[in-house]
């Protein structure tokens, strides 16, 4: 059952989705394409099946036939890079409209397309568990 907005509540509305609009664009385009958690959760569950599949694969091919052993490593591969990609991108941080990453070559890396470094990564989970020495 539907309940039409009375005019009040439209305009009210539009100004809202409005202001949205001008003050987060980003966000409002990732919106507008469809949910893209619930995407992203399919695909992760498809790339660990990948992966499983490999595994038997790899298994059950080894000692038999060199290619279908060498496709199913290269199936593992594959799916675990997409998991990793997959993951990742779900656990981003948002950055707020008119913010920037707080390095400068993060900034310059994101700008370019490419992604942060494994030195950085490296970096960050060192200082996160309590490296010592």
């Amino acid at each position: 059952m539907r309940v039409p907005l009375s005019e009040e509540e439209q305009r009210i509305l539009q100004e809202m989705e409005q202001k949205l609009r001008e003050h987060d664009r980003e966000f409002v385009e990732r919106v507008s394409h469809g949910s893209h958690r619930l995407q992203g959760s399919g695909g992760l569950r498809w790339s660990a099946v990948g992966f499983l599949v490999g595994t038997v694969a790899l298994l059950g091919t080894f000692r038999s036939s060199l290619v279908l052993a060498v496709g199913a490593v290269l199936l593992m591969l594959v799916s675990s890079l997409a998991f990793a990609q997959l993951l990742g991108a779900r656990r981003a941080p948002a950055q707020p409209a008119g913010t920037s990453p707080s390095r400068p070559e993060e900034a310059r890396r994101r700008s370019k397309g490419r992604s942060v470094g494994l030195a950085d990564e490296w970096r960050r989970m060192r200082s996160r568990f309590g490296h010592r020495g």
